[in-house]
C-alpha cells in the first residue's frame, strides 16, 4: 500500500442470498468446505444470490474525507461493514492502515438491562478501549452524551435520541486512526448534530481520514473532500464532491434527496444555529444603494447581511445561496470557497454579496444566508430559503433560468453552384 494511503479497496465484491434460509445453508456449506480443506464458493453466484457490491476500487489517503452517496440498497452500508471488518469480501482485497472507529449501528453492543455507565464499559471494550482508558474518558463521554442522571439508569428506559447520544459519545472517544460514519447523526436532535459536526471537524483538523455516508447532500458537500456515487453495487462516479453530487442529482429519481440539514419541530422551520453570532438583517439593493426586491435581468444586485456577535468569532465563513421556486439550488458560494478572508468578527457589522450583471431570467428566487465556522461544520446561524427577490426581463422569447452573455457568428465555407 502507498505510504499515504490508509484505505485501499482493489476490485472488491460482496454477495448475499435473497432469503435467510439460503444464506444460512450456503454459510454452513462454506464452513464445512473450509474444515475439510476445500475452497468455499465465494467467486461465483449460486441460486438466489446477487452481487451487493461488484468490483469496487477506491483509495483514501491521509487527511482525506471520502463521501459515499447513493440510493437505498446501492451498497453504501455494506462498504462500511467491509472496511470495519464486520463482513469479509467475496472477491478482491481490502488494505487498512490504522485503527478503525466505526459509527455504523450505534449502540449495537448495548445491553438493555445494564445502565448507561455500565454499557460504556462494554461498548468501549468492543471498540478496542481498555478499562483504564475508559476510566480516563468516562467524564468526557458522559458530558458529550448529555443525558443527565439517566447515565445510571438501565438503557431500556432510554429514548431513541438518548440511545444514539450515548452510542456516538462512546464511539467517538475511541480515538480512531480512521473514522467510518453511516447516517447516524440524522437520528439525534439539532443541537446534538452540531456537536457531532464539531467533533468531526476536530478530527479533520488532526488529519484523521473519514469515510462518510449520507443522503443529505448539504452535509456531504461540507464534510467531504471527494465523493463516490454507488448505484446497485457499482461506482458510477468518483472525484470532486460537488461534481459527484451534481452527477448524482441529475438522475430525476434522486432530485428529492435532502439538500439541507434535518429540521426539528422544536426549531424554526427555516433557521438553526448556536446563535453565538447571528445574521439579523438581510436586504437587497441596486447599484445606487436603493433598497428593493424586484430587479431586471442584467442589473447588479447587492445583498446586505448585517450581523451581531455574542463573542469574538475567529475566521468566520459567510455563505449565500439562490434557489428556484421549486427548491432547485442554482448557486451557493461562501467566503471560504471564494478565498475572501475575514480574520474575525466581534460586535456588529455587515457583509455584502454582489451579483454582477444578474443573469437570472424572470421568476421568483429564494435566498439562504449562513454564518459558519472556518471548517463550515458548526452553524452559528443558518437561514434556509428565508428571503426572496423577483426578477423581471424585458427580453421576449427567453427560455430557461439564466441569460448568458453570448454572441452568434456565421462563417460561410462553400456555396452550392
Amino acid at each position: 500500500m502507498n505510504t499515504d494511503s490508509v484505505i485501499k479497496c482493489d476490485a472488491v465484491s460482496k454477495k448475499f442470498a435473497k432469503s435467510l434460509k439460503r444464506s444460512m445453508f450456503y454459510g454452513m456449506n462454506d464452513i464445512a468446505r473450509n474444515i475439510v480443506g476445500l475452497p468455499a464458493h465465494t467467486e461465483i453466484l449460486r441460486p438466489d444470490e446477487f452481487w451487493a457490491l461488484d468490483n469496487l476500487t477506491f483509495e483514501v489517503k491521509k487527511g482525506e474525507t471520502l463521501g459515499i452517496i447513493g440510493s437505498n440498497g446501492s451498497g453504501k452500508t455494506t462498504v462500511l461493514k467491509l472496511l470495519s471488518g464486520i463482513l469479509l469480501p467475496d472477491k478482491g482485497r481490502i488494505e487498512i492502515n490504522g485503527k478503525i472507529g466505526a459509527l455504523i449501528e450505534i449502540g449495537a453492543g448495548f445491553h438493555p438491562m445494564l445502565t448507561g455507565r455500565e454499557n460504556i464499559y462494554i461498548n468501549g471494550s468492543i471498540l478496542g478501549m481498555g478499562k483504564k482508558e475508559i476510566d480516563q474518558k468516562m467524564d468526557s463521554i458522559i458530558d458529550f452524551a448529555d443525558i443527565g442522571d439517566f447515565i445510571d439508569s438501565p438503557v431500556k428506559h432510554y429514548s431513541s435520541g438518548m440511545y444514539v447520544r450515548l452510542g456516538f459519545a462512546t464511539a467517538i472517544h475511541c480515538d480512531p486512526d480512521i473514522l467510518l460514519v453511516d447516517e447516524v447523526m440524522a437520528v439525534g436532535d439539532l443541537d446534538f448534530q452540531i456537536k457531532c459536526f464539531d467533533k468531526m471537524g476536530y478530527l479533520r483538523k488532526k488529519g484523521t481520514p473519514i469515510v462518510f455516508i449520507s443522503h443529505n447532500m448539504d452535509w456531504v458537500s461540507r464534510i467531504c473532500s471527494k465523493t463516490i456515487v454507488l448505484d446497485k453495487g457499482h461506482i458510477t462516479c468518483a472525484g470532486d464532491t460537488l461534481y459527484s453530487i451534481k452527477k448524482y442529482l441529475q438522475n430525476p429519481i434522486h432530485r428529492q434527496e435532502k439538500i439541507m440539514p434535518e429540521r426539528n419541530a422544536s426549531y424554526s422551520s427555516l433557521k438553526f444555529g448556536s446563535k453565538k453570532a447571528e445574521i439579523t438583517v438581510v436586504e437587497f439593493s441596486d447599484a445606487e444603494d436603493k433598497k428593493k426586491d424586484v430587479f431586471k435581468t442584467g442589473e447588479d444586485i447587492f445583498v446586505h447581511m448585517k450581523y451581531v456577535t455574542r463573542e469574538k468569532i475567529e475566521n468566520p465563513t459567510f455563505g449565500f445561496a439562490i434557489y428556484t421556486a421549486t427548491g432547485f439550488l442554482l448557486t451557493g458560494p461562501n467566503t471560504k470557497t471564494s478565498k475572501y478572508s475575514i480574520p474575525y468578527i466581534n460586535g456588529k457589522g455587515e457583509v455584502t454579496f454582489e451579483i454582477v450583471n444578474n443573469p437570472l431570467l424572470a421568476g421568483t428566487y429564494y435566498v439562504t444566508v449562513t454564518l459558519y465556522d472556518n471548517m463550515i461544520l458548526h452553524a452559528y446561524d443558518h437561514q434556509e430559503m428565508a428571503y426572496k427577490f423577483t426578477v423581471e426581463t424585458s427580453e421576449e422569447n427567453q427560455f430557461g433560468i439564466l441569460s448568458f452573455h453570448h454572441q452568434w457568428k456565421h462563417h460561410k465555407t462553400e456555396e452550392l453552384k
